[in-house]
């Protein structure tokens, strides 16, 4: 069997009042989004935190509805229990509103509060607000 080589990806992390803020870049791919989506998570443990705020600019089309569904599916069921609420930003004007609002319905199947923006400062401000 190949072994395909993992795209290139980066992550940083910022610890903010009330929350993680996480910066992603690299290829839009199924892996990409299972990378980060683990590695924000774990960040969060770490830092004790149950917020976070990812601003993701991956380059590339935007991914089939099926792969965005596994990919949310599979990161929302690690998720659940740890009691946290994520804002995702996507910088990347190729994709689409239908996808970011399955990825919100699909987290909210399982129980994650998560929403998706194009702006950060709404983002943020949803947030930190206490509610939904």
């Amino acid at each position: 069997m190949d072994e395909q080589p993992l795209a290139e990806y980066r992550i940083a992390f910022e610890a903010r009042e009330g929350y993680l803020y996480a910066s992603v870049t690299g290829a839009n791919t199924v892996e990409t989004i299972r990378r980060y989506s683990a590695d924000v998570r774990a960040a969060c443990v770490r830092s004790s935190r149950t917020r976070a705020l990812v601003v993701v600019n991956l380059s590339g089309p935007g991914l089939g509805m099926l792969d965005v569904y596994k990919a949310v599916a599979e990161s929302s069921d690690a998720t659940v229990g740890m009691d946290l609420r994520a804002a995702y930003v996507d910088l990347n004007p190729e994709h689409g509103a239908e996808n970011m609002h399955l990825a919100e319905s699909v987290a909210a199947t399982r129980g994650i509060p998560v929403r998706t923006f194009r702006d950060i400062a709404a983002a943020e401000a949803w947030l930190l607000a206490t509610g939904d």
